[in-house]
């Protein structure tokens, strides 16, 4: 199928389908589903602002979380995708502050607490701004875009193969790449990303 047709096809499909897709590796279904969630991950991030991690360190660390959300989603236990994204991306990010205030030996009782998160706030929150939701509707399709031509295939199935919890040896193995090829794809997503998240 031509990469435009695959692109388009993506397009249609609902979160838990595009899900479904992700969960069997398949790159073009996470980048689709990357654009739609982007609204939340930058939300989600920026009241973690003035604390130990930057905002776009947050934003891929909530990348993280919707790749694992995508991953271990089942629609059979009663939460919809929405809302179990928002948990995952949202512990992610919690999870990673505590672990940067952890090394530095700071107090954790600013952070928020895991038991205390309401991902149904969260979720509400990203779309109580008319202004904000008529930006992030305009800007949906230029970021799908910016995505699709920032990552390669091949830094793409890095990723998803490397944050699926797959060591070098075991990337290299499945991707027929060396080590290096892929310690050296994962740092161009890391850039890539930070640019993409900027505001």
């Amino acid at each position: 199928m031509p990469e435009e047709n695959r692109l388009q096809q993506m397009a249609q499909c609902s979160d838990r389908e595009l899900a479904e897709l992700v969960s069997r590796g398949e790159p073009d279904a996470f980048v689709e589903l990357t654009a739609r969630y982007l609204a939340m991950i930058r939300s989600k991030a920026s009241r973690f602002r003035g604390g130990m991690l930057e905002t776009d360190d947050l934003s891929q660390e909530g990348l993280v979380g919707l790749l694992n959300a995508a991953r271990t989603y089942n629609p059979d236990a009663g939460a919809s995708f929405k809302t179990y994204a928002g948990v995952c991306i949202g512990n992610s990010m919690v999870m990673a502050c505590r672990k940067a205030a952890s090394q530095k030996n700071l107090p954790l009782q600013h952070f928020v607490s895991l038991s205390d998160y309401s991902p149904e706030t969260d979720v509400t929150d990203t779309a109580s701004n008319p202004e904000t939701v008529l930006i992030d509707n305009e800007n949906l399709e230029l970021m799908r875009h910016r995505m699709e031509r920032s990552l390669s295939k091949l830094e793409q199935n890095v990723l998803m193969l490397y944050v699926g919890g797959c060591s070098y040896s075991e990337i290299s193995s499945k991707l027929g790449i060396t080590c290096k090829a892929a310690d050296n794809a994962l740092q161009r997503v890391r850039l890539k990303l930070k640019k993409l998240f900027k505001p």
